[in-house]
């Protein structure tokens, strides 16, 4: 099981990750929220952890944060504490994360234009056609990092018996996968087919996950291989 990171790991030029343990649903689990340093010297956050004074002490030495995304309608829980510890931020969801949070309506829906302030560095890619999920992937094009949210789970490493019995469920046990659970939650197989077409066209070095661990070995022969699910052929 993947502990909870004390300091700030560097993922790759300009991108740094921190993990955090917590308990849901009787399983301990990692989550992860990663910064990445844009050409304006400001910091975007994708997914929101809690912050020890420390750790918000090495953020704020990497540079101002300004941008923090809710990535997903599945993990929003610690964006409210992220934005009291940083009150000028402009705060980013999807639109069911919106709906979850009438608490902050300052927050605004996840721009998908030339108007984003990570335009032409950061790439939004919704994740049509499992409403539920409300996901959006992000590519950082200058150290080819694809950032996914639950659409994309790999568990590596030592596991408590009961994560190892719901992947044995759902899969992503040491292999790059999209979990069974997400698989039943399409509702338009064609919208997701297209999205993996405009994934598969990036030119991925690796994938940082938001649960457990980040894949550079071979990450687009695998991404692909993961996608494969739903590709165009197997109707």
């Amino acid at each position: 099981m993947q502990q909870s990171t004390e300091e700030w790991q560097p993922i790759a030029d300009g991108v740094w990750a921190l993990s955090y343990q917590f308990s849901n649903m009787g399983m301990v689990i990692s989550t992860r929220m990663t910064v990445i340093r844009l050409a304006d010297g400001s910091l975007f956050s994708h997914s929101s952890v809690p912050l020890t004074p420390a750790q918000q002490a090495a953020l704020d030495a990497l540079g101002p944060l300004r941008h923090v995304v809710a990535p997903s309608a599945m993990h929003h829980m610690f964006v409210p504490a992220l934005a009291r510890l940083y009150p000028q931020a402009s705060l980013y969801g999807t639109a069911g994360v919106l709906h979850k949070h009438p608490d902050l309506p300052q927050m605004q829906l996840i721009p998908q234009d030339e108007s984003a302030a990570w335009a032409g560095q950061l790439q939004c890619l919704p994740v049509n056609g499992i409403p539920l999920l409300d996901e959006t992937l992000w590519f950082h094009t200058s150290s080819g990092s694809l950032i996914a949210t639950d659409l994309l789970q790999c568990w590596q490493g030592p596991l408590s018996l009961p994560v190892r019995m719901y992947l044995g469920l759902t899969g992503g046990h040491e292999r790059l996968t999209v979990p069974r659970t997400v698989r039943l939650l399409v509702r338009d197989k064609a919208a997701v087919q297209a999205c993996v077409r405009q994934i598969e066209s990036l030119p991925v070095q690796r994938v940082i996950l938001l649960h457990n661990s980040v894949i550079t070995d071979q990450p687009l022969q695998r991404l692909r291989e993961a996608l494969s699910i739903w590709d165009s052929s197997n109707r």
